[in-house]
């Protein structure tokens, strides 16, 4: 700020001594003083553009910074998920929730229980059928493997049902798998695109850049034309004045023939 008011200082210095010196009016001393408040004004406004154009760079580089840091954290939890479903082994489980546990065994055994008692039931219409058919009621003394079936533990049952859990498991896991390849396949396209839009960028700018060639050599073309057309205005000019010039000398040769026909007579 004192360095933008010390011509002003000086100037209103050197008006003083000129005033001294050579003596003003009070127009003059009026018009010195507007002419220093108005240097005072320009230099605030010059300033305060200044202020405000740097605060605004400001503002610019921290949204660029904001927007860099967040894809670079988006590149990161992507990288992370990528490499998180490639070192986890197929068949380390993944941790579930006390009550989708619940929820799974209370499937299981209501599985189990209608599995029996369909079987229970199949087992009694058959027995009714012999029994129908020899005449003995064998249906009301149910063998060892009924009870057993009865009870709810029959051991192809168990064993149906533990297939069952340990299919929907690898299931489980393999959904996990999946999900790690579908962030590496996620990834992969975003990187492709990336490359293809720096490709089209980079062809953009060829094409800008020989668009601007091609608007240069028209542009010096059409000066080229300009200068041609100047140049031959200028000829058909000078034609013309040689025109007038011949026939200028042409009556004056005339003029001339017909003096020294006349004094040679």
């Amino acid at each position: 700020m004192l360095t933008a008011l010390q011509p002003a200082v000086w100037g209103l210095l050197h008006l003083t001594f000129v005033f001294h010196i050579k003596g003003v009016t009070l127009t003059d001393l009026q018009e010195a003083e507007k002419t220093i408040k108005t240097m005072k004004t320009d230099n605030k406004g010059r300033e305060k553009e200044e202020e405000e154009k740097e605060k605004e760079k400001e503002g610019k580089q921290k949204k660029g910074d904001e927007g860099e840091v967040s894809w670079r954290s988006r590149i990161a939890s992507l990288q992370k998920s990528d490499l998180l479903g490639l070192t986890q082994p197929a068949g380390t489980p993944r941790p579930q929730t006390s009550d989708r546990r619940d929820f799974e065994a209370s499937t299981a055994e209501s599985e189990m229980e209608q599995w029996a008692r369909e079987r229970r039931e199949r087992r009694q219409a058959r027995a009714r059928r012999k029994a129908q058919r020899t005449g003995e009621s064998e249906d009301n003394e149910p063998s060892g493997e009924e009870e057993f079936s009865g009870s709810g533990l029959d051991p192809q049952k168990g064993g149906h049902t533990s297939s069952r859990l340990e299919t929907s498991y690898n299931d489980r896991t393999q959904g996990g798998g999946s999900e790690g390849k579908d962030f590496k396949k996620l990834f992969e396209e975003v990187s492709r695109e990336n490359s293809q839009l720096q490709s089209q960028l980079q062809d953009t700018q060829r094409i800008i850049s020989q668009t601007r060639l091609d608007l240069d050599k028209a542009t010096q073309r059409q000066e080229r034309l300009s200068d041609c057309s100047s140049l031959l205005e200028l000829e058909r000019k000078a034609l013309v004045d040689l025109k007038a010039d011949n026939q200028r000398l042409k009556d004056e040769n005339g003029a001339l023939i017909r003096v020294i026909s006349k004094l040679s007579k």
